[in-house]
């Protein structure tokens, strides 16, 4: 009882921060001092450790840690590079008690520590933050310092930073232009939509940049389908137009974009086509049902392909039914393998027996297709269909259940695969066997044991007894073994 108690008190202390001490900051920033690759790494692991054992979450202090850490690496002497590394492990646990020594750092203009003092910054989710990364955006001249303190506005969330970042909207230099762009998305808002609004129709933007500030509007607009209209229906950049389909039609769909889907339908863009057939197979579009089935032989491979993927949304189910057993027999062997998907999905007889047949194909990928989808498969009818094949008198029915048992675990199966062993069938026998070895039991390797015991010729007992080793050896128990001394 006392050892469970010193347990439970050590068990405490070793979940408690330990405070940061200056000291033993300092003693690792010494270590970067024209060290080693290796030696540095060391250096990084230790100061990490530090930082992580003073900030346990719910334990330790960040702005105890913060300051203790500010106060360390304004110390005389200590290398530039442990400055560097300090403040990437400070972004993790950074308060507003370190924004006064970061502002030292961003406004001194050495490239070595600003973009490191702006990641911290932009960690810290305080107003005092927001205010000098402005400030050092107003300030800032290198191309890639301005591009990440936009970056860090937004990622602030700073509406207030609206109508600085606005401006560079018509820089020149077109990545600061589509940096300011995409910080107004992510910042988000009325405010940054109708900022983007007004960019979209001004004359002054670079033509490049349309694309740019379509693609930030939908996101700013997300809520407003109208804009999405617009931009669906005014865009020259395919990729944008896709963009604002799937905003137009990603929520509940009703028949307001029906003219917008079957307009899509004929487009030459082969991923709008596509995201427009989804659609429309989705919802079920009255003048997509009505001529489906004969317009798969006119539609490109691909879009045939996306039509099998979203067959199981079909209604009515036997069209869908008729559509993918037309599929099965293609000479596209992709397209082969997604008709059987598709039929795995439907809870039809006909569309079963059609995935028993693929699974007698000779072509691998197509009889694996068809075993993945007889185990997902939805027919109610599947496993009692199955064991009746099994205790049937059809040869090529029996072989065919005899496959489907090894995708899909059917109560009673391996009693009726012991009585196919012992059955006139040639060929229905050796596949049990086959399938035997993955699906028998430690009974049914007991059962085997005995008919294989029971057959006198030695010749006609070798197989079985194979079959009985094999299955011993990867059931791999001392009672499997102890079943099969007798047959060695």
């Amino acid at each position: 009882m006392k050892s469970l108690h010193l347990l439970l008190i050590a068990t405490i202390l070793s979940n408690q921060a330990h405070a940061l001490d200056s000291n033993a900051i300092l003693g690792v920033a010494a270590q970067f001092e024209n060290a080693t690759p290796d030696q540095q790494y060391k250096a990084k692991l230790e100061l990490n450790k530090l930082i992580d054992d003073a900030t346990i979450p719910g334990k330790g202090d960040p702005a105890e840690v913060t300051k203790t850490l500010v106060s360390a690496l304004q110390s005389k002497g200590v290398p530039p590079e442990a400055i560097k590394y300090a403040l990437r492990a400070m972004s993790r646990v950074a308060t507003a008690d370190a924004v006064p020594f970061l502002t030292q750092l961003i406004n001194a203009q050495d490239p070595f520590f600003q973009e490191e003092a702006r990641q911290v910054l932009e960690s810290i989710r305080d107003p005092k933050s927001v205010t000098v990364l402005e400030a050092a955006l107003r300030n800032g001249t290198s191309t890639s310092l301005k591009m990440g303190l936009m970056n860090s506005l937004a990622v602030q969330e700073a509406t207030s930073s609206i109508p600085l970042i606005t401006p560079f909207i018509l820089d020149p230099d077109l990545d600061i232009a589509q940096s300011a762009i995409r910080a107004l998305a992510r910042i988000g808002g009325d405010q940054a939509s109708n900022t983007l609004k007004k960019a979209n129709a001004s004359s002054k933007v670079a033509s490049a940049l349309k694309s740019d500030i379509e693609k930030a509007l939908l996101i700013t607009s997300s809520e407003n389908p109208q804009v999405a209209q617009e931009i669906f229906k005014s865009t020259k950049s395919e990729s944008v137009r896709l963009v604002a389909f799937i905003a137009l039609t990603s929520g509940a769909l009703d028949s307001s974009v029906t003219p917008i889907i079957e307009q899509s339908l004929r487009s030459e863009n082969s991923e709008l086509r596509h995201a427009a057939l989804t659609r429309a197979i989705e919802m079920n579009l009255p003048s997509l049902q009505s001529g489906l089935a004969q317009a798969m032989a006119q539609m490109p491979l691909e879009d045939r392909m996306v039509t099998l993927a979203n067959l199981h949304h079909l209604k009515p189910a036997d069209l869908a039914e008729k559509i993918a057993l037309s599929c099965v027999t293609s000479a596209e062997q992709g397209e082969r393998i997604a008709a059987i998907a598709a039929l795995g999905k439907m809870a039809s007889k006909p569309a079963f027996e059609a995935l028993l047949q693929a699974l007698g194909d000779r072509t691998p990928a197509i009889n694996q297709a068809a075993g993945t989808a007889i185990a997902a498969a939805k027919y109610p009818e599947a496993e009692s269909s199955l064991l009746a094949d099994l205790k049937g008198s059809s040869s090529s029915g029996k072989i065919l259940a005899i496959k489907a048992v090894v995708f899909r675990q059917i109560p009673g199966a391996n009693e009726a695969l012991l009585e196919i062993i012992s059955g006139a069938d040639e060929a229905a026998s050796k596949e049990a066997m086959k399938v035997l070895y993955f699906t028998a039991t430690l009974d049914d390797l007991r059962a085997l044991c005995a008919k294989a015991t029971a057959i006198q010729d030695a010749e006609q007992r070798k197989p079985l007894a194979s079959i009985c080793s094999k299955i011993a050896t990867r059931i791999d128990t001392d009672a499997a073994r102890e079943l099969v001394k007798p047959l060695q």
